[in-house]
């Protein structure tokens, strides 16, 4: 049996994206890219958070369980700004040393009491005498919050990860590390209009840091100089060698310029579309292990004392259910069927010549009828439901069935059409279904999709439109 695709979702400030990759798939060469789904957080609205409604996020995270099918739960990875990030270099120890140095760096920059943060690290570099890790902080009510949207949504969340991180995964995936004694900074355009900044070296990342989301490429330039300073600053890392931005689709040039003018060079402009979508990185890294998880234990704890009540109650239900079924089989079932089934077969022989006779002339009836009958012509049809199709949606097929020539349990099958296509936006499929159902020949429509066609960017759909009068008892 294969294994299942590694689910995961990522928060880009105003989106959610969603992706599903084969498990074992390493890599963008393994074959074709998974198709990335979108969805809008929006805004929260005023007094929603007071009237205990869902939050934009939670809404578009239940949304995205429903789309989906999470059930397993999936790696949720949070945006710079939820999560304060830092690439630390410590000297060489063991995991429980560098756990206690990192918390304590980590506890200094952040704004909370150390009591209320969770922190986690990633190793993402080393030599024989130091360590360089990218650690990760967030105050307890902020994941407070998040925990509510989760609880709202429905989601449960394997690993807390780290956007930021997942973007230069994206970017080492496709272009690799720089050679030894050389360093890149790398600029992440997001669609979101957030900038992302990440220096490294031959040994990974030495400094990561979000520059927000400049207004302007002189906003954006200042940004840029107060990163490189404090990397200056910092140490950890020589001024970049050579630099490149990963540039998101219709980002404006003068961004370029800006940050050609910081660094004195023109940069490498690298399309986003020439990388692996951040969020197939976060599901890429669930097999990876040793990633960053800032999940609190007491959610572990929470979550297993979950499990197990679920476990009890549900073994509770079968016990009972079980007991309940073998007693009805025992004692009332063989009554039951008895009556109803001398009952029955009394009603069917009183009814048998009556039905015999009808059913004759109505099978002579139809016969007259489907020679008489001229509505319902391939060519009118074809030419109303090409009258009504709004613009922008394309068919694939057109099945036609005239209808009352075969019969199904003694009663004529239904007439109609089934219309299969697609369409740039799922309106005008959702416009199409109501034009048909408007029409006079038909009742209303079934419509199954629309579904988004990632390799094409569209949206696929199939109507299937019977006729009124025929479809009536």
């Amino acid at each position: 049996m294969p294994e299942p695709d590694l689910k995961a979702l990522l928060i880009d400030d105003n989106a959610l994206y969603g992706v599903a990759v084969p498990f074992g798939r390493r890599g963008a060469d393994n074959g074709a890219a998974p198709a990335v789904l979108r969805w809008s957080i929006g805004t929260e609205r005023e007094g929603a958070e007071d009237s205990g409604e869902p939050s934009p996020r939670a809404r578009a995270l239940r949304i995205a369980v429903e789309e989906m099918s999470i059930d397993a739960g999936a790696p949720l990875a949070l945006p710079p700004d939820i999560l304060v990030t830092r690439v630390l270099s410590l000297p060489a120890a063991d995991d429980e040393s560098l756990d206690s140095m990192v918390r304590l760096k980590m506890e200094r920059l952040a704004p909370v009491a150390d009591d209320d943060l969770e922190v986690d690290f990633e190793i993402v570099g080393a030599t024989e005498t130091t360590t360089r890790v990218f650690a990760v902080a967030v105050p307890t009510v902020t994941l407070t919050k998040v925990a509510d949207d989760l609880a709202a949504s429905g989601l449960a969340v394997t690993r807390l990860d780290s956007s930021l991180l997942c973007e230069w995964r994206s970017w080492a995936t496709a272009r690799g590390l720089p050679e030894e004694d050389a360093s890149l900074a790398v600029v992440f355009a997001l669609p979101s209009g957030r900038f992302d900044l990440v220096v490294a070296d031959a040994h990974g990342p030495a400094f990561a840091r979000t520059l927000g989301t400049p207004a302007t490429p002189e906003d954006f330039a200042r940004e840029v100089t107060l990163s490189f300073l404090d990397l200056s600053a910092d140490g950890s890392a020589p001024f970049p060698a050579s630099f490149a931005l990963v540039a998101r689709e219709g980002l404006d040039p003068a961004y370029a310029e800006a940050l050609a003018g910081v660094a004195g060079a023109p940069p490498e402009v690298v399309p986003e579309g020439d990388l692996p979508a951040y969020v197939v990185s976060a599901a890429e890294r669930e097999e990876q292990g040793d990633c960053i998880d800032i999940v609190p234990d007491a959610w572990r704890a929470e979550e297993r004392a979950a499990v197990t009540r679920r476990r009890f109650i549900a073994g509770i239900a079968t016990a009972v259910a079980l007991w309940a079924l073998i007693l009805a089989g025992l004692i009332v079932a063989p009554r039951l069927v008895k009556q109803k089934t001398a009952a029955v077969d009394r009603e069917i022989a009183a009814l048998r010549p009556a039905y015999a006779a009808v059913a004759d002339t109505r099978s002579r009836v139809r016969l007259i009828r489907s020679y008489e009958d001229r509505s319902h012509s391939l060519l009118d049809i074809l030419r109303d439901v090409c009258t009504v199709m709004p613009e922008g949606v394309t068919f694939s097929s057109l099945t036609y069935e005239k209808g009352g020539e075969s019969v199904q349990n003694g009663k004529p099958l239904p007439g109609g059409i089934k219309v299969a296509g697609d369409a740039e936006q799922s309106a005008a499929i959702l416009a199409f279904k109501n034009a048909l159902d408007d029409m006079g020949p038909f009742v209303p429509a079934k419509l199954t999709g629309p579904t988004m066609d990632g390799s094409r960017r569209r949206y696929k759909f199939e109507l299937d439109s019977r006729f009124a009068e025929e479809a009536q008892p």
